[in-house]
């Protein structure tokens, strides 16, 4: 179930950064932590033409990671999910923050179970 939406301001040249390695790390983090099954984790990334950050500098920049979960997580998996998916993200732009002076942050939801509604066909990937 976890859902991954990774946003950024386009004045952050992706060029050079691997989406796909990050979201393979954002993707362990979440095994990991918050016990998530790797084969349910699904990621995008939009980038976002227009943006204001701050006093809206061209120099400003920002990268926005929302995480919906299904319930049924400690407050101490979240924490932890959390600040290590936060990690990640730093590490993975750790050029970018200083050259944009970037704005890094994750954000955390929860959905009842009660309220998730799905329809597919997959295969557990083996590891």
């Amino acid at each position: 179930m976890p859902h991954l939406r990774l946003e950024y301001s386009a004045n952050i040249d992706m060029a050079g950064n691997n989406l796909r390695v990050l979201f393979s790390r954002l993707h362990e983090v979440l095994v990991n932590k918050a016990g998530a099954e790797l084969f349910r984790c699904q990621s995008r990334a939009i980038c976002c033409e227009h943006f204001c950050v701050g006093d809206g500098r061209e120099s400003r920049a920002f990268v926005y990671l929302q995480v919906l979960l299904l319930e049924g997580r400690t407050l101490n998996q979240l924490q932890e999910t959390g600040t290590e998916l936060l990690q990640t993200l730093q590490d993975g732009f750790k050029d970018l923050i200083l050259r944009y002076n970037a704005q890094i942050s994750v954000h955390l939801s929860e959905i009842p179970a009660d309220r998730s509604y799905k329809s597919n066909h997959y295969y557990k990937i083996e590891t």
